[in-house]
């Protein structure tokens, strides 16, 4: 997936490929004003206000609390990023087929959550300078628990649903965040992950909110699984996996994966997402040892995650873990791997690597198992 300036016309393809457009206030001024504009229009519930039909700017204005002529500006930039078409009546805007998937509550693609979150995650990236200058990352997940995290300026904070409940916690932010995200690709994951003919047990590492965990059962119904979490990431995510609908077959159990009994040669599949890029490299060698040892024989470790490049071949497939193995050292002293690194780890715990397989609905991510022989 290319990230950056996408030309329209053979015109501005031809200006990008001579070095003609000036990239760097694309990928700066362009790119952050681009992000805030959608971040504040999904918190002030600009997309939920036109669902159902299209409005004028002093209709969605009365809908979001906010005032009119800045609303107005706020609907026509939208509309210029494509958020927005132009409706019938000059005056009025409404939901492109795209927004109405991705941005509104009622469609089952939505990722909502992940984009709320980026106020979080817009003070994490602010120590990038400092990480890069001196090593000096923060801990994000220690961040979370800390309120607020909104960047300074003014900017309010989100309000409390409809139905009187609380503001979400940080942790709750994040843990809905990760669930958008990973339903994405879901169902792509549920159809690819291997599960070996006969598997009662799985345990997922790392996968808190569920949805990767559920989608897998779904597919596999004689399937159960347990979701091993940090207390603070169960506590936050106990509706999520609750809603959905899975009953007894698929549970949170609290503990430290690093220290956590995983099995003892009783468990099918060990399913990790995204979780790997939190730890150091001895730690995954050590969680590889564990996991080999809770495998049945012909049991499956599946560690799912982005995956840096590891050269000039990789370099378009793996952009995407480069731009991110940034993010993840910046914000947890860690990062994303290679996927020879995947496969080292795997093989130096007795375990046989398969084919790696690259995920297409999120580029970039990866699947890399290995079977207990």
């Amino acid at each position: 997936m290319r990230l950056g300036a996408v030309p329209e016309t053979p015109i501005e393809w031809l200006a990008l490929r001579l070095g003609r457009i000036p990239t760097p206030l694309v990928d700066t001024h362009l790119a952050f004003a681009f992000a805030r504009t959608l971040m504040v229009a999904v918190r002030l519930g600009v997309f939920e206000a036109l669902v159902d039909a299209d409005r004028t700017p002093g209709e969605v204005a009365r809908r979001c609390g906010t005032s009119v002529a800045p609303t107005a500006r706020l609907l026509h930039a939208l509309v210029g990023m494509g958020y927005l078409r132009p409706g019938r009546a000059a005056d009025r805007v409404g939901l492109t087929r795209g927004s109405r998937r991705w941005l509104t509550r009622g469609s089952p693609d939505e990722v909502l959550d992940k984009v709320l979150f980026g106020f979080d995650e817009w003070r994490f990236v602010e120590g990038y300078e400092a990480y890069v200058r001196g090593g000096r990352a923060i801990d994000m997940h220690d961040l979370l628990g800390r309120e607020p995290l909104d960047p300074p300026g003014g900017s309010p904070r989100p309000a409390p649903a409809t139905d009187g409940s609380p503001t979400p916690t940080a942790w709750v932010r994040y843990q809905r965040g990760l669930r958008a995200v990973a339903g994405v690709s879901a169902a792509e994951v549920a159809r690819r992950t291997p599960v070996p003919r006969g598997a009662r047990r799985m345990l997922d590492i790392g996968g808190a909110h569920g949805r990767f965990a559920a989608a897998i059962l779904r597919r596999h119904p004689r399937l159960t699984a347990e979701v091993l979490e940090l207390a603070p990431a169960v506590a936050a995510s106990a509706d999520l996996l609750a809603g959905e609908g899975m009953g007894d077959r698929l549970r949170h159990r609290v503990g430290d994966a690093l220290l956590e009994p995983l099995g003892e040669g009783d468990v099918d599949v060990v399913f990790a997402s995204q979780f790997n890029h939190h730890l150091d490299d001895e730690a995954n060698r050590r969680l590889a040892r564990r996991v080999a040892t809770a495998l049945r024989p012909g049991g499956v470790y599946v560690i799912q995650d982005l995956a840096r490049p590891s050269d000039a071949r990789e370099a378009r497939r793996a952009r995407l873990g480069a731009l991110l193995d940034l993010y993840f050292g910046a914000t947890s002293d860690a990062g994303t791997y290679t996927v020879a690194s995947m496969r080292r780890w795997q093989t130096e715990a007795g375990l046989r690597p398969l084919a790696t397989r690259w995920l297409r609905t999120l580029p970039g991510l990866v699947q890399q198992a290995a079977v207990r022989p």
